[in-house]
C-alpha cells in the first residue's frame, strides 16, 4: 500500500513541474501545455509526450512562457511529437554559461577557384555559397578550448521557404547550433534548433501555422484554396487572438471560463479542434458583461443580416 501511494506521488510530480529560469519562476501543467504551448494539432500529443516535455523544460531550465524559446510540436499522428528550441533563445542560453568566452560565424563560399570561410551571411555576386562555419571559444577547467563546426549546404538544403530565399542565413545557423551543442554537450543534449529539425525534415518550416487535415497530412497554401474556410481548423495565431479577447473583457480567470462556456456550446471540448465558422461565432459572443445576454440571443440565431 505504502508503495502504491509512493508511486502515485511520482506520478503526480511528474504532472506539473515549478521552476525557475533567469529569477522568473515557471510553473508548467500537462493541461497547461495542451491548451496553450502546443504548435500544429495539440489533440493528438499524448500524456507521456506531454510529460516528457515539461520535465525536459525543468531539468533544461527552458521557459516556454518566454515567445519563441521553446515548443511542443504535432501534425501527424503517425510522428512523435517534438520538442524544439527557438531561433534566438539557443545562442541567448549559451551566451549566459559562464564558462562561455566568444563566438565567430559565417558561411563557406566559392570565390573563383578558392574556398573562402567568411564571416557574416553576405554573399557577393561572384561568389557560390556551399557552407557555413561557426568557431565557439570557452574555458574549461581553467583553459581556453575551442570548438568547430562546417556544415555543408548541399546536405541541408531542401530548396523551400527560408532555404529558398534565404539559404546563408540558413546554413549559418545549422553551424552556429551544432557547434554551441559540441561546445556545451550537457546543457544542449538532446536540444534541436529549428533550423536544424527544419533542414532535417522533422519539422516543417513555419510548423506553427500549418494546417492539416484529419488524418495528421499537411495541407499546402494551393491546397487551401480548394477548402471552404470555415471547415478548417484555426491557428495557433487565432487561438491567441479569441483568448486574449476573453481576457481583455472578462479577466483572465473570467475570460479562460468564458471561452469554456463557449466551447461547450459549441460541443467542442478544447480550441485545438475549434473550426473557422465556430471560432467566428465565439468571436461575435465575446461581448462587455452588461450585454452578454443579448449577444447569446444573436449567435443561436440563424439570421445572416448584417449587423450594422
Amino acid at each position: 500500500m505504502e508503495q502504491s501511494k509512493s508511486l502515485s506521488k511520482i506520478e503526480q510530480s511528474a504532472l506539473q513541474v515549478s521552476y525557475e529560469v533567469l529569477g522568473t519562476k515557471v510553473e508548467l501543467d500537462i493541461n497547461f501545455v495542451k491548451n496553450y504551448l502546443v504548435r500544429g494539432r495539440a489533440e493528438l500529443v499524448t500524456d507521456q509526450e506531454l510529460v516528457m516535455f515539461i520535465n525536459t523544460c525543468k531539468m533544461q531550465r527552458l521557459n516556454p512562457l518566454a515567445t519563441g524559446e521553446v515548443y511542443l510540436i504535432k501534425y501527424s499522428k503517425d510522428e512523435p511529437a517534438q520538442l524544439v528550441v527557438g531561433k534566438d533563445a539557443y545562442t541567448k542560453r549559451a551566451f549566459l554559461n559562464p564558462s562561455f568566452l566568444a563566438k565567430k560565424d559565417g558561411i563557406v563560399v566559392i570565390r573563383g577557384n578558392d574556398i573562402v570561410k567568411k564571416e557574416g551571411c553576405c554573399i557577393y555576386p561572384t561568389e557560390k555559397l556551399i557552407g557555413g562555419w561557426c568557431r565557439v571559444f570557452y574555458e574549461r577547467r581553467g583553459k581556453e578550448r575551442e570548438a568547430y563546426r562546417e556544415v555543408s549546404l548541399d546536405e541541408y538544403d531542401k530548396k523551400m521557404a527560408n532555404w529558398k530565399s534565404k539559404p546563408a542565413t540558413m546554413i549559418n545557423k545549422v553551424a552556429i547550433s551544432q557547434c554551441i551543442r559540441d561546445a556545451f554537450p550537457a546543457e544542449f543534449e538532446g536540444l534541436y534548433s529549428e533550423e536544424e529539425l527544419v533542414a532535417s525534415g522533422v519539422i516543417e518550416e513555419d510548423s506553427g501555422n500549418l494546417r492539416v487535415d484529419e488524418d495528421g497530412v499537411i495541407i499546402t497554401d494551393e491546397d487551401i484554396t480548394h477548402i471552404d474556410d470555415g471547415n478548417r481548423i484555426i491557428t495557433q495565431d487565432e487561438r491567441k487572438a479569441l483568448f486574449a479577447k476573453a481576457q481583455e473583457l472578462y479577466g483572465k480567470e473570467g475570460g479562460n471560463n468564458k471561452v469554456k462556456e463557449l466551447l461547450e456550446k459549441e460541443n467542442v471540448e478544447s480550441t485545438t479542434a475549434l473550426t473557422k465558422a465556430q471560432y467566428d461565432r465565439m468571436l461575435a459572443a465575446l461581448v462587455p458583461a452588461d450585454t452578454d445576454e443579448d449577444t447569446d440571443e444573436i449567435v443561436s440565431d440563424d439570421s445572416t443580416d448584417a449587423d450594422e
